[in-house]
């Protein structure tokens, strides 16, 4: 704020200098009243955007040196979290000592059972189809079991592929944090290109020094 009082000085001495102006001095043409008070009026309110620009420029700055998450990170984040935590309840559901590979295991050791029983029975063409029947069941269940023990490694990994995903989330959230920091500048960079030039116009044009010349003929 310290700043933005410096420019409303500036301003206000500009607004001081026309309320100041004797007639006289505004009838010798010294001060261009009209225009200073229309230049006045400019430059308060690029000055007003100048210290806008700069606790932009300020907020960016600090950004950069804090690596907070931005919003985009933190609701990337959020998403993460929410499919890691399915995913590692469906982890704790079909690990090996889960109580539903237990089930299976018990299902699979039924199936043999029943399979090594019509082993046992007399040749028939029926008995034959059944032990056929089961032993393409129990070649089914074992086969599953195997896919449901590779998914449980395959979501494991992908949870541990996640660090990585984060790490560059947070890497991505870094390259926008320095976007943002390099167009605030560059906004501050224009306000301050536009206080320049009010003012040299404020210097070039509002307040004429006479010429000797002129000074001669009064």
């Amino acid at each position: 704020m310290i700043a933005l009082t410096r420019y409303n000085l500036a301003a206000l001495a500009l607004g001081l200098v026309i309320a100041a102006a004797s007639p006289a001095v505004a009838q010798d043409g010294l001060i261009r009243q009209e225009q200073l008070q229309d230049l006045s009026v400019e430059f308060s309110g690029i000055a007003t955007r100048v210290q806008q620009s700069v606790s932009a420029t300020m907020a960016s700055m600090e950004n950069l040196a804090t690596y907070a998450p931005d919003e985009q990170t933190e609701q990337a984040f959020l998403i993460l979290d929410a499919i890691e935590v399915e995913t590692r309840g469906v982890i704790d559901t079909i690990k090996v000592t889960s109580p539903f590979m237990s089930a299976l295991d018990d299902a699979r050791a039924s199936v043999l059972v029943l399979l090594r029983r019509e082993q046992r029975d007399p040749q028939s063409t029926s008995r034959d189809a059944r032990i056929a029947a089961l032993t393409t069941a129990l070649a089914s269940i074992e086969d599953q079991a195997q896919q449901i023990q590779d998914a449980e490694g395959t979501l494991t990994a992908l949870l541990a592929d996640h660090a990585q995903l984060r790490a560059q989330i947070l890497r991505d959230g870094g390259v926008r944090r320095v976007q943002e920091f390099v167009a605030d500048l560059s906004n501050l960079t224009a306000d301050l290109g536009q206080m320049a030039s009010v003012l040299d116009e404020i210097s070039q044009n509002v307040v004429v020094v006479p010429t000797d010349a002129s000074l001669a003929t009064e």
